[in-house]
């Protein structure tokens, strides 16, 4: 699936506005915070922007990428698969390494932990957008040798000791890229921060399917090797998103998400909910307790056993999956209180294969109100969170049926101020206009 102009020490208020003149302005609470800008894969400021698609297209692609991400994960002593495709996520940052810097075009993912990128001397790599980073000429990089406590295998990473005695990684995705090189470390930037001393992967050898691939991948996750479980020593252990709608447009296409390090404080509004320790660590577990669509409450429930207890951290925030996905039995009854709510509405075959709930745009005027009921937390979407328009007169219901554990993918996230607490173990949501963030 799938994966963030600095402030010290000051302390402002959280305006939330929607739909007004109005900027959301949001600032820190005492300590350092930082942030810096996301783009969407399938904006105009992205180097993977196709002129010649249409949105239908665009959009048709993100939902395929979302799926490709939810495929199963596999892992054994020999073999380590990441749910996210070097190619396929959804939000891009810039990022410099090195000294001189370097800066770098990369994925971000939620749920991927290491971060690694191209280096030079690459045996075999894919193309992609932007120069490579070299290691020489940096008076920062430093390689890490195999007893250092960072050279060990993780559910997702492979590791081993190369001839030269230094500590070398090996991860593989379920499309079948996969990136294997040096794990260093270096000085990195991030919204003008410099952080010294973080630990990456300096990929010499990367392949597969990906064509037109960015520099590599930010991990974000919940492991060692992640990036916001590294400087947690020196920033609050604390991070935040605010992720634009889906690029409709070319004024959306213009405007960029954001991410900040640290505590930025989300107010008395924000609502949370606790984030559920589960194997593997990389992800962030919470639990959805039901959906009410209109005025009927749908519980989640075990497709085998209904009056089993409901299990702790059954779903997965992922910020690198477009669709939301629900178990199968919870998703039917979904859709059929949906078609309940419009039962005078005709259904149609919608242009996308992927989704199968789809009207005739003009024949809906008002949507139901939909509530995911998280541990704790009520979390009201709005029609763009839960129906994707398809084409210029087709709306479609964002979420699809799902086998393995659910997910709360990024359209449904979309306009909401959502802030990681890696301290508390708590995730927190707040209704904010993303367009208009000022951090």
């Amino acid at each position: 699936m799938r994966v963030f102009t600095l402030v010290l020490g000051i302390t402002l208020t959280i305006l939330y506005t929607v739909g007004c003149s109005l900027a959301t302005t949001i600032s820190a609470a005492s300590g350092a915070t930082f942030s810096v800008d996301l783009i969407h894969r399938d904006s105009i400021k992205s180097p993977f922007y196709d002129h010649g698609m249409t949105y239908s297209q665009r959009l048709d692609r993100a939902l395929q990428r979302s799926l490709d991400n939810a495929k199963c994960l596999k892992s054994n002593s020999s073999t380590y698969q990441a749910p996210i495709i070097p190619d396929r996520g959804e939000f891009l940052m810039n990022i410099s390494f090195g000294n001189p810097s370097h800066q770098v075009l990369a994925i971000i993912d939620t749920a991927s932990d290491l971060t690694w990128i191209h280096c030079r001397h690459c045996i075999h790599c894919y193309k992609h957008a932007g120069s490579i980073f070299n290691p020489e000429v940096s008076s920062t990089y430093k390689a890490l040798g195999c007893k250092s406590g960072m050279c060990k295998p993780t559910p997702f990473i492979g590791t081993n000791c190369s001839s030269t005695k230094t500590c070398q990684y090996s991860v593989g995705y379920m499309d079948g890229t996969y990136s294997i090189g040096d794990i260093a470390t270096e000085t990195i930037k991030l919204g003008g921060q410099a952080l010294q001393d973080i630990v990456f992967g300096c990929s010499f050898g990367n392949g597969g399917v990906s064509q037109d691939a960015s520099g590599g991948v930010i991990g974000l996750g919940g492991g060692d090797f992640s990036l916001v479980s590294q400087i947690r020593t020196l920033v609050t252990p604390k991070f935040s998103y605010c992720l634009i709608p889906f690029p409709t447009d070319d004024h959306l296409s213009n405007l960029s998400s954001k991410l900040i390090f640290g505590d930025i404080g989300l107010g008395s509004q924000a609502v949370s909910t606790p984030l559920v320790p589960k194997w593997p660590t990389t992800f962030y577990y919470i639990t959805l307790e039901g959906i009410t669509v209109g005025n009927t409450r749908l519980n989640y429930s075990d497709s085998s056993n209904p009056t089993k207890r409901m299990q702790k951290g059954n779903m997965i925030l992922d910020s690198g999956g477009t669709l939301t996905k629900l178990p199968n039995k919870l998703y039917h009854k979904v859709e059929a209180a949906i078609k309940e709510y419009f039962k005078d509405v005709k259904t149609i075959k919608g242009p996308l294969k992927q989704l199968s709930l789809c009207y005739h745009a003009k024949t809906i005027k008002h949507v139901p109100k939909i509530t995911m009921h998280f541990e704790g937390a009520d979390v009201p979407l709005l029609g763009y969170n839960m129906f994707a328009m398809v084409s210029k007169d087709t709306t479609c219901l964002a979420m699809v049926p799902y086998s393995g554990t659910a997910v709360f993918g990024n359209m449904a996230q979309s306009n909401f101020l959502i802030g990681y607490d890696l301290e508390n173990k708590s995730v927190s949501f707040r209704h904010t206009d993303c367009t208009r963030l000022k951090v």
